[in-house]
């Protein structure tokens, strides 16, 4: 821990150094040994967080930083777009709505809006789940690379309810329905009496960026043609608002 805590610091030092700091004035500020801020400095620039000047030896952050704050921007942007339409459906339809995106192995939830029908599982900002077994995730697997989509399933298939499939080629035929129908379900998959249904929210190069979804108990009979269609056509309307196109 201590070496990451260094490392923090360093780049938090240079954050503040336009021109860049040199090998000993980084360890003085880092209050550490030259030979400790030479190694930590190496490793930052192996991996392009840092750069080193030709001419001055001066150390200043690299551009992989901008990468990372890049990719924050991108789900910022994303979820600002996304919630006023979110917040109008889930007015709609009394269901807490969730906002979703594949990352690694996980779909993780990017934003939701909350409502007071609390007779399942809450759904949190951050809350990593198992793409196979979520609507969600079977949303935005569809769209996805059948490779990947093969990495990633035999890294996590476990069955979680009897409901879980876990058969790779009935999931893949699964997958093919959902382009085809243009929404995914989970019908008791991730947990025993909770349905949820998800479609697919596409950028300007109609690419999949991610989802949205509801769940309902599966003893309400929610998934009617009729909520789906709601799902559909706020999905498409936070399609159009991220891709610039707000005429169709």
């Amino acid at each position: 821990m201590q070496l990451i805590d260094r490392a923090l610091s360093i780049l938090t030092i240079l954050s503040n150094e336009a021109e860049g700091l040199s090998l000993s004035e980084i360890a003085v500020k880092a209050d550490i040994s030259n030979s400790a801020a030479h190694r930590i400095l190496t490793s930052l620039k192996d991996n392009s967080f840092v750069i080193q000047a030709v001419d001055t030896k001066k150390y200043r952050l690299g551009y992989k930083l901008l990468t990372l704050t890049r990719n924050v921007s991108k789900v910022n942007n994303f979820t600002v777009a996304s919630d006023p339409f979110m917040r109008e459906l889930s007015k709609i339809i009394n269901k807490t709505v969730t906002l979703c995106v594949l990352e690694s192995d996980n779909v993780i939830c990017i934003h939701f809006i909350n409502t007071l029908e609390t007779s399942m599982f809450w759904v949190r900002t951050g809350v990593a789940m198992p793409p196979h077994a979520t609507s969600a995730g079977k949303c935005i697997l569809a769209y996805t690379p059948f490779e990947r989509v093969k990495e990633i399933y035999q890294r996590n298939s476990e069955k979680l309810t009897e409901h879980t499939v876990t058969n790779f080629d009935e999931f893949v035929e699964e997958l093919k329905l959902v382009k085809i129908n243009g929404f995914a379900k989970s019908d008791e998959e991730l947990q025993v009496g909770v349905q949820g249904v998800a479609c697919p929210i596409f950028d300007c190069n109609d690419n999949v960026v991610g989802s949205i979804s509801f769940t309902a108990l599966k003893k309400e009979n929610f998934l009617t043609e009729e909520n789906i269609n709601l799902l559909k056509e706020y999905a498409k309307k936070i399609s159009n608002e991220i891709s610039g196109n707000k005429t169709n």
